[in-house]
């Protein structure tokens, strides 16, 4: 009996080596403009945003100490 459906790719159990088989090359993220984001644009960019959730963060809380007497 033949399966429902053909695989385009090998599923990591169907190897006889036992060792799993490498995913195929991520595909490439395009911005709104349609240029390709490269992965260092998106890390620069993930730690600008932490750090200014974290200067945030900070702000608040200093803001908090200046207004309360206590």
């Amino acid at each position: 009996m033949e399966s429902a459906r053909k695989l385009d790719y090998p599923r990591a159990w169907d190897s006889s080596s036992g060792v799993a088989q490498k995913s195929p090359e991520p595909e490439p993220i395009i911005g709104v403009s349609g240029r390709e984001i490269q992965p260092w644009e998106i890390k620069l960019g993930k730690s600008i945003f932490y750090l200014t959730i974290a200067a945030g963060i900070w702000f608040f809380y200093w803001f908090n100490g200046i207004q309360c007497p206590c």
